[in-house]
């Protein structure tokens, strides 16, 4: 019986406490060594090996962030952002998907965040990494879909582990935690119960879903009250 899952890295938060929760719930979590670059294909394969026919699931964080605008950051960091980034999501992908695809399949869950799709400006590079990932893991449900592989994309919304964003073009980071409904910054472990069940066959007619899972934090526009019948947005002021 598979019982295997991977993190491939866990400097977030909830993959760390996400990896706890299942092996207390049963699963032998692995996770890939800090000596092994994910965008070497190669040493990655190499440490797979071992684990072939028993994985069950890989969970792959997003790239770590590299805050500044575009106008600002240096080739360093470009290079930097692109191994980290796409690199390290397609070495991922193509080594775990191939294994999960030769032993009947499995889950392969992208543990990101809401700035695939709402990007904000001292995270530029950071941004294009979790898009790039996002557009990824369709590719992933397509292609491996057939061989029994489910893939997620999970876009997490912000909590108190994550950097201090804050943007003069974005208000995201602002008065978080009024942006939920619940009016408080949400758990780190808020996710565990979602990824644990996205590791099940039942999960299967998600595959290739971006889930937004960000307890509606994007769905909030600034408070909002009627003026003579028609709404008015209150921005908060930086």
């Amino acid at each position: 019986m598979k019982n295997i899952v991977v993190l491939t890295d866990v400097r977030m938060a909830e993959a760390r406490l996400a990896g706890e929760y299942l092996a207390g719930q049963g699963w032998r979590v692995e996770t890939v060594p800090k000596d092994i670059c994910l965008w070497d294909e190669a040493a990655l394969s190499a440490w797979a090996e071992p684990l072939a026919g028993e994985i069950a699931g890989v969970i792959h964080p997003a790239p770590p962030r590299i805050l500044g605008g575009v106008e600002a950051v240096s080739e360093e960091d470009w290079s930097r952002a692109a191994d980290e980034g796409p690199m390290a999501a397609w070495c991922v992908t193509k080594v775990f998907c191939g294994n999960m695809k030769e032993n009947g399949g499995g889950s392969m869950i992208y543990l990101n965040s809401i700035h695939a799709e709402k990007p904000v400006g001292l995270g530029a590079l950071y941004s294009m990494g979790c898009a790039a990932a996002q557009m990824l893991a369709r590719e992933v449900a397509q292609d491996y879909g057939q061989f029994g592989v489910r893939s997620f994309f999970i876009q997490k919304g912000i909590t108190q582990s994550d950097p201090d964003s804050k943007s003069p073009v974005s208000s995201v980071y602002y008065g978080v935690d009024m942006r939920y409904p619940t009016r408080k910054m949400p758990e780190e472990d808020q996710l565990n119960g979602l990824i644990a069940f996205l590791l099940t066959p039942e999960a299967w007619p998600l595959n290739g879903s971006d889930l937004m899972a960000d307890g509606a934090m994007t769905q909030y526009y600034t408070h909002r009250r009627k003026v003579e019948g028609r709404p008015y947005y209150d921005w908060p002021s930086s």
